[in-house]
């Protein structure tokens, strides 16, 4: 289930296709399969682009505490930022009000859950928070979905903001009849199991402590930090206390032979923090770094500059200049 075990599954694709090298595009996780894969095989490898970048060298700890602090700094750039992106939507006039919106919408729910129509479920900060963390990986397609959500919680409705935590929960409006099932399901698509996956994949690649003291220690500081994204983000880790670690140990990257590397970070990134792409960039043989100056999680596709740097790269190898900005 580890990263190491799909890197392997990766060269029999690249061998199945009969290709003396591999061509790779990874975004998020796939940045960490990307390295992996570099590691084992770095003599085996054309071209590697790795957009979004995780940074190997860090533990758990300060993978969750940096994760944390990024989602709180995407907030702070949705607030200010939203008139630009979602316009007249955004669920208050000004980013010092928007930001009141949400802290005092965080305040409410803790003592009071709203409402979510066509269910008996209510919406809690977790919910709320997973909400507003989901909405900071695409600007474009989900700060005004978030914005007309926040202004209907604000007049005590969670019905959109269950939606953006649970895309299975129907996003009904006040003419609905409330009979939606919410289970994500139809009869001939079962639900995916990604998120179950991605656990597995995550315990077994990263050592976790069996004690559950480190989690608490590391929870003030989380909080001071990150505030909900850092105590939601290491109540997370727990998951993996009781699950089998692999091999993999956290460590500054070994790929001697690997040709120069495109690494792709965006300065807001929530999800892998600049820092990571700028970190990993500098650990690669070569790496070369391509700054995305913007909102949201990974650039390839969202902006034509960078898509341009990467598919010059990706089909003729043409190298990025050190310290290029989109």
């Amino acid at each position: 289930m580890g990263t190491l075990d799909a890197a392997r599954d990766l060269d029999v694709l690249r061998a199945a296709l009969g290709d003396e090298k591999l061509t790779y595009l990874g975004w998020s996780y796939g940045t960490y399969l990307g390295t992996v894969y570099g590691e084992l095989f770095p003599r085996r490898v054309r071209a590697l682009v790795l957009d979004g970048a995780v940074d190997p060298s860090l533990d758990w700890s300060e993978t969750a505490l940096q994760q944390a602090k990024g989602f709180r700094k995407a907030v702070d750039d949705y607030a200010g930022q939203c008139a630009s992106v979602a316009g007249d939507t955004c669920p208050a006039g000004t980013p010092d009000g928007i930001r009141k919106v949400i802290t005092d919408l965080y305040a409410r729910v803790s003592k009071r859950p709203l409402r979510i129509k066509g269910t008996d479920d209510r919406l809690d900060q977790a919910m709320l928070n997973t909400a507003v963390s989901m909405s900071m990986y695409s600007p474009e397609s989900q700060w005004q979905p978030l914005s007309e959500a926040l202004r209907a919680a604000q007049q005590g409705d969670g019905t959109k903001l269950a939606a953006l935590a649970n895309p299975g929960i129907p996003a009904q409006d006040d003419s609905s009849d409330g009979s939606g099932s919410g289970s994500g399901a139809t009869e001939d698509q079962p639900p995916g199991n990604s998120s179950d996956a991605l656990v597995a994949v995550n315990c077994l690649d990263q050592p976790h402590p069996r004690d559950p003291q480190p989690y608490w220690d590391l929870l003030d500081r989380a909080n001071r930090e990150a505030r909900a994204f850092g105590t939601s983000g290491v109540l997370a880790e727990l998951v993996c206390k009781d699950w089998p670690a692999g091999a993999q140990k956290p460590h500054r990257v070994r790929a001697e032979g690997l040709p120069p590397a495109l690494v792709v970070g965006t300065t807001g990134d929530p999800a892998t923090p600049y820092e990571w792409s700028k970190s990993l960039a500098a650990q690669l043989p070569g790496g070369m770094l391509l700054t995305f100056r913007g909102p949201g999680h990974t650039a390839y596709g969202r902006s034509a500059c960078v898509t341009d740097a990467v598919d010059s790269y990706l089909l003729d190898l043409k190298p990025v200049p050190d310290g290029k900005t989109c």
